[in-house]
């Protein structure tokens, strides 16, 4: 590897290490002011529409899963332990890829993947406003 290439991927290393320590720590910060005041941010389309969003309740969910409930976590969001995962594993494929080789195109697997997601994400949005 040349000396620019190793230049071009610590570069790349260390923006993604500072994006990541930035959402993981804004994260932290949000849980610990909802643990402090029992206020989080409520569901804008729910308080329009009246409906829940595939999202709604997640924050519950992730508070759960600090706490060490999993079957709670599941019970205010199922996509919490689902669909959240795998958008998690997928980051740090992405975030690797990125790093190793700068590119930032998909691979139609990865289309595929996500558009799948996306299809049980709405499913999940329906079923849950049907049912």
């Amino acid at each position: 590897m040349k000396a620019a290439e190793v230049q071009g991927t610590e570069e790349r290393r260390r923006a993604v290490g500072s994006l990541t320590a930035r959402i993981v720590l804004l994260g932290l910060a949000y849980a610990l002011f909802i643990q402090c005041t029992g206020l989080g941010i409520p569901c804008v389309f729910r308080l329009v529409t009246g409906y829940r969003c595939p999202g709604c309740g997640m924050t519950h969910a992730a508070m759960a899963l600090i706490h060490g409930q999993p079957k709670v976590a599941f019970r205010e969001n199922p996509l919490s332990l689902s669909v959240v995962p795998l958008l998690l594993l997928y980051g740090a494929y992405r975030a690797e890829v990125y790093i190793r080789t700068a590119r930032t195109d998909f691979r139609k697997w990865e289309i595929v993947f996500l558009g799948v997601l996306w299809v049980v994400v709405l499913l999940f949005w329906l079923l849950r406003n049907l049912l």
